[in-house]
């Protein structure tokens, strides 16, 4: 039985703050990533508690908005650690080609 009060859930507190923090942070790639994926696993602990615990009803929202939020971030930290990747690839490739170009052009030079 309830008494008429309402009690706040810290998780899901913790859960939306974190989901700002990784929406706030994903161009960062790992740190955005890694925030997001804690306020996903606080929101869903924290939603666990507010089902056994219906005096926390209040605290549903923020736990929800922590999970949304965190899932977000979490994409968007994936798109970029992604974009990041292939930006470090195509910067490669193009630096071992000019490389390659220069010692063509010094055997060239040495063959004269």
């Amino acid at each position: 039985m309830t008494d008429g009060t309402t009690k706040k859930n810290g998780m899901a507190t913790a859960a939306m703050v974190l989901g700002i923090i990784s929406l706030a942070l994903f161009w960062t790639g790992w740190i955005g990533l890694l925030v997001g994926i804690v306020a996903i696993i606080l929101a869903v602990v924290a939603k666990n508690q507010i089902k056994a615990d219906p005096s926390m009803a209040g605290s549903e929202g923020q736990a929800k908005g922590g999970l949304i939020m965190g899932i977000i971030g979490v994409v968007l930290a994936l798109v970029m650690i992604i974009i990041a990747v292939l930006f470090v690839n195509a910067v490669a490739n193009e630096f071992e080609d000019a490389a390659m170009d220069y010692q063509e052009q010094l055997d060239a030079l040495d063959d004269m």
